[in-house]
């Protein structure tokens, strides 16, 4: 292990991630808090391919990394893990959680918890717009069938379906890309009345689903009469423009920028003191846990805005998540410079 003697941390990174705004501001971050550390810090990226992954991280354990972070793709990457903590590596998980009680701790918001807020704004926002209505309707365009997009659609449908006012009219499934959600939107709406709402369930497919209303001449901002309210889950740099001018009307958006970061900390801490260093089910961490000092980055002060706190630590799958907060965005919050899509992109 690094020490004190000019031997630094070495430190992998394993993520199911290629490409985008969003993983740039996930994993450069990351470097650049290690890099304020002093650790070695090597990032392995594959295209959604756990096989891959799997490789990686055994990689990771032959050539003797001190510490791993990762990004599991599914759960057939927990033998990689097990295979990691069986040789005294710890494991620390960020944005996916693994399903194995090898890991130390997981790092992210929660996927369900947004979900769950989107219907929220959803209904305030109809409430809002449609205040002569009764009843509203709205289409739920979803991801694959993966963790992330099956807790972001449970979280939605179970809370509005606890509602008498709000009803989806129909789920239509999209893989994720701005092409198959603007397309997928499309040939529903051309064939079937507008609804009410609309909820996407990521950034990318939100940007398809606008696409779509542009296309079918249904893009209205909000507080026209043909308005279709819009919420989702993630904002960023070519969100945030269609927030500020109405067409989307709030997102829940992820403190990427702070998840390794988040992750580093937990990891140095284990280094220092052991697993009675980690956080524990049940607790709240917040800055006064894990401050970050500032660094001029792209002409902001990254990290200065802890966005990320409060989180609460639940256990799951037999490790620890420390859940983030999400962080609801706006017409009235969306130039906010601690918003990673105000930072990359």
């Amino acid at each position: 292990m690094g020490d004190d003697n000019g031997d630094s941390l070495r430190v992998g990174v394993s993520q199911h991630l290629v490409g985008g705004d969003w993983v740039t501001a996930f994993y450069e971050a990351g470097e650049l808090y290690a890099e304020e550390e002093g650790i070695s810090y090597n990032v392995v990226s594959h295209d959604e391919d756990s096989a891959e992954q799997v490789t990686d991280i055994k990689q990771f354990v032959a050539e003797g990394y001190d510490g791993i972070i990762v990004a599991p793709f599914d759960e057939s990457v927990d033998q990689a893990i097990d295979e990691a903590a069986n040789s005294d590596i710890p494991v620390f998980t960020v944005n996916d959680p693994g399903s194995t009680d090898s890991i130390k701790t997981f790092t992210a918001f929660g996927n369900a918890e947004a979900g769950q807020t989107c219907a929220e704004l959803m209904i305030e926002n109809l409430e809002d717009q449609y205040s002569s209505q009764d009843e509203y309707s709205v289409l739920h365009v979803r991801g694959d069938f993966n963790q992330a997009s099956n807790a972001r659609t449970d979280g939605f449908d179970e809370y509005i379906e606890e509602q008498d006012q709000i009803e989806v009219i129909d789920t239509i499934q999209t893989d994720w890309s701005i092409e198959d959600s603007q397309s997928t939107t499309e040939e529903y709406l051309s064939a079937n009345d507008a609804p009410d709402g609309i909820y996407a369930t990521n950034m990318t497919c939100g940007i398809g689903v606008q696409n779509a209303l542009e296309q079918l001449d249904l893009d209205s901002p909000a507080g026209e009469d043909d308005h279709i309210v819009h919420t989702q889950p993630d904002a960023g740099p070519d969100v945030n423009p269609l927030i500020k001018d109405g067409y989307i009307d709030a997102a829940v958006d992820q403190p990427a920028h702070f998840y390794i970061p988040l992750a580093i900390k937990q990891m140095l801490d284990y280094f220092e003191d052991g697993d009675d260093a980690l956080p524990q089910p049940g607790d709240t961490v917040d800055e006064e846990d894990y401050s970050f000092d500032p660094i001029e980055y792209e002409g902001s002060q990254l990290w200065e805005d802890p966005i990320w706190a409060p989180a609460e630590v639940e256990e799951q799958d037999g490790h620890t998540h420390v859940l983030t907060a999400g962080i609801t965005v706006t017409d009235e919050n969306v130039d906010n410079p601690g918003l990673w899509g105000n930072i990359w992109g």
